[in-house]
């Protein structure tokens, strides 16, 4: 069976290339100039190796006019930029990206290329496949090298580079494809004209993790838990249109100015903020005329505060509060008595039941206690204009 979600994350904030068949499919609404940026250099290095399989050596010149005229030709009003750059700028570091490239590399003679933006499509299990797409592949003295361009600002580290997933899925559709198990991966980082060789990934037990988290989206998609999760990634995503976090804010933009302010949700957040505005300013001073009721009761040895209507119970608590909670830990499991004073952590214990991280027969055990209950709250946060 083929899962219609991307393995991982959903869409471009996916850690790695591969992304199940689906998505193929789904047209982005809009597309962030890195985006576009990194179509552009994939296909331009895609012609500089295929002509290379022709025994042709693509020239600078002819190289950076064919990145030039597909930029041109794709380019749309679709595209978007979020920083404060414009999209010349963007062409320019594509172009420099290539220039570094070509010097580093040329002739472009360091292996047998086996394929180029190669499509693969391989089982994780008897019930979950996965589809991506590898730059290109090479086979050096009986070695295959998976060579990956990155168009990122970001240069990770090389211990990075191996927690990432993307190593060990490569690892495993050459294995599928070729048969082949003695592999390396090579990261160009192409803003830096560095890369990054990692050799012989063990894969096995990033199989199994992979699943693992297949499980969780599928039970989360199920039980229709499944939330969108706000990250740094997201101002550069293609399909904020249709995410909960920021399709209104794009329904807003659709409106005319004056109506905005008729617009329902608009309304209702700001009638919400007034209330919670005035809320906080009443509980503030509610904790002042606390604090001055305590100081005269205090001050006339009092209880008991008579107003018209109600009268004020003033009780003053003495608690113990400790502090080093490791250290009295310590001193509990010493003296053998820090059962006593443990609790069991019920949120924890919650998340992990919800997520199905227990063992299954705990999970089963556990299933005639649980009882899903639905808590709402609404934060306020201040909204970001761009200047």
């Amino acid at each position: 069976m083929i899962y219609s979600y991307s393995a991982i994350s959903s869409f471009e904030n996916c850690p790695f290339k591969f992304k199940l068949a689906y998505i193929d499919k789904i047209q982005p609404l809009r597309k962030s100039i890195e985006a576009f940026l990194g179509t552009r250099i994939h296909e331009a290095l895609e012609k500089l190796y295929r002509d290379k399989l022709y025994e042709k050596v693509c020239s600078l010149k002819e190289l950076l006019k064919f990145y030039n005229e597909r930029w041109k030709k794709e380019m749309c009003s679709s595209i978007f930029v979020t920083k404060e750059y414009d999209i010349e700028n963007y062409r320019k570091m594509g172009e420099r990206y290539l220039i570094d490239y070509y010097n580093t590399y040329k002739p472009f003679d360091e292996g047998k290329i086996i394929a180029l933006e190669k499509r693969v499509f391989f089982p994780l299990n008897e019930k979950y496949w996965i589809a991506g797409i590898i730059d290109r592949i090479v086979e050096v003295d009986g070695v295959y090298e998976v060579h990956d361009y990155k168009t990122s600002l970001y240069f990770p580290t090389k211990k990075d580079v191996e927690k990432d997933c993307q190593l060990a899925l490569y690892a495993l559709a050459l294995d599928y494809l070729y048969g082949i198990k003695d592999i390396e991966l090579v990261w160009h980082f192409l803003a830096f004209n560095k890369e990054i060789r990692i050799k012989k990934p063990s894969y096995e037990d990033a199989r199994e993790e992979i699943i693992r988290r297949i499980e969780v989206i599928e039970e989360a998609r199920k039980n229709g838990d499944f939330p969108p999760r706000e990250s740094s990634l997201c101002p550069y995503c293609s399909y904020r249109p249709i995410c909960p976090l920021f399709k209104h804010e794009y329904k807003l933009e659709e409106i005319e100015a004056e109506e905005i302010s008729e617009e329902e949700g608009f309304n209702l957040v700001n009638k919400y903020w007034e209330i919670c505005r005035k809320i906080g300013e009443l509980e503030e001073e509610r904790e002042r005329i606390k604090q001055k009721l305590v100081e005269y009761a205090r001050k006339n040895d009092l209880q008991y505060v008579y107003g018209s209507d109600k009268v004020a119970n003033v009780k003053i608590y003495r608690n113990i509060r400790f502090k080093e909670k490791s250290m009295i830990e310590s001193i509990l499991r010493k003296e053998g008595i820090y059962e006593k004073y443990s609790r069991l952590d019920m949120i924890k214990l919650s998340e992990d039941f919800k997520n199905n991280l227990l063992p299954k027969h705990i999970q089963e055990k556990l299933k005639e206690f649980a009882e899903e209950t639905e808590n709402i709250r609404i934060y306020l946060k201040n909204l970001e204009r761009e200047e």
